[in-house]
């Protein structure tokens, strides 16, 4: 089955890993625990699939591979950072795509594009050998598919701790691909219709999310809206400082990877980040991470009645190539 590998995160060994940046890519030596696995399960990569610059852009665009299209509109963006494997799929290039999410990587691509996108729980998949975690903790590692059935499938394949890892998911009860095709009865739902940061969502979204919340109704499953106010202004705060900090770690060790300063080979919007996560404290890094955590179990708490909730992926449909300018 061909398949695409993400030029951003896991490895092939030997496979030239630019992060979707013009600093010098680098050579694995090994494969990553994931990539054995894709490769076992009878996965054959192709192609690495494009990113924005350390996925940091929810656009695929830079200033090292130019502009990743969507195959339904080439005139606009198919999401990113895993917009490289959303367009291979969504093309028919390739039926299944890894792919990685640390802030909407899988999801806002798989919205673009009309996949399906799965962020599993944290330690689902294995980032090692090469690293243990990524963002604190916030990227996982799965794919972008057609269908829910082919999700499941691949992570039956691919899921499970590695002895070095620093987490482990619970295993699960049975397969997921069963649990796919299970009936699942009158499920309990719930529907959040803002924009955390209070942004205008367009009218084509409600709508779009108004046909889900009567279908779920004409097939009996129940409906209740709900309110997130403690997922606002505030929790984006703390977590672009935790992404800014980890953005200088990463910087760094690509200078001292490749022995030299790489701001001349960053983007622009990459080298604010990293300036601005050097400014960030450790001290002021752990009360974010603590507070993003205390987010957590808030929501957790306040929707663990509910089997699902049903909200926007993004406020609108998907904007125009060039409309976040990579310089």
């Amino acid at each position: 089955v061909r398949f695409a590998i993400k030029d951003l995160g896991i490895a092939i060994r030997g496979v030239p890993t630019h992060g979707g940046s013009r600093i010098p890519a680098w050579l694995a030596d090994v494969n990553s625990v994931l990539t054995d696995r894709y490769i076992a399960a009878g996965l054959i990569p192709i192609v690495t699939s494009t990113s924005p610059e350390h996925g940091l852009r929810l656009m695929t665009e830079s200033r090292a591979f130019g502009i990743t299209r969507n195959p339904w509109n080439t005139g606009h963006t198919s999401g990113g950072s895993s917009g490289g494997a959303a367009a291979l799929v969504a093309a028919g290039v390739v039926p299944v795509a890894h792919a990685s999410d640390g802030g909407g990587s899988i999801r806002v691509p798989a919205a673009c594009t009309g996949l399906v996108g799965l962020k599993t729980s944290r330690g689902r998949t294995p980032l090692t050998p090469l690293v243990s975690e990524s963002w604190y903790g916030m990227v996982v590692d799965h794919a972008l598919t057609r269908s829910v059935r082919d999700c499941a499938l691949l992570l039956d394949l691919t899921h499970g701790s590695d002895p070095l890892s620093p987490y482990a998911a619970p295993p699960p009860k049975g397969t997921f691909a069963a649990a796919a095709a299970r009936d699942p009865g009158k499920l309990s739902l719930a529907v959040y219709r803002k924009s955390p940061l209070g942004l205008p969502i367009s009218d084509e979204t409600l709508k779009a999310l108004d046909k889900a919340v009567a279908l779920a109704r004409e097939g009996g499953h129940t409906v209740e809206e709900i309110d997130l106010p403690f997922i606002g202004r505030d929790f984006f705060a703390d977590f672009c400082r935790t992404v800014a900090s980890a953005v200088a770690g990463t910087m760094r060790a690509e200078a001292l990877r490749v022995g030299r300063s790489v701001t001349g080979d960053i983007e622009r919007a990459t080298r604010v980040l990293a300036r601005f996560g050097e400014m960030v404290s450790a001290g002021e890094t752990y009360a974010d991470l603590q507070r993003l955590h205390a987010a957590s179990r808030q929501l957790i708490s306040e929707t663990v009645q509910y089997d699902a909730v049903l909200m926007p992926v993004i406020a609108h449909p998907p904007l125009a190539c060039g409309a976040m300018d990579p310089k």
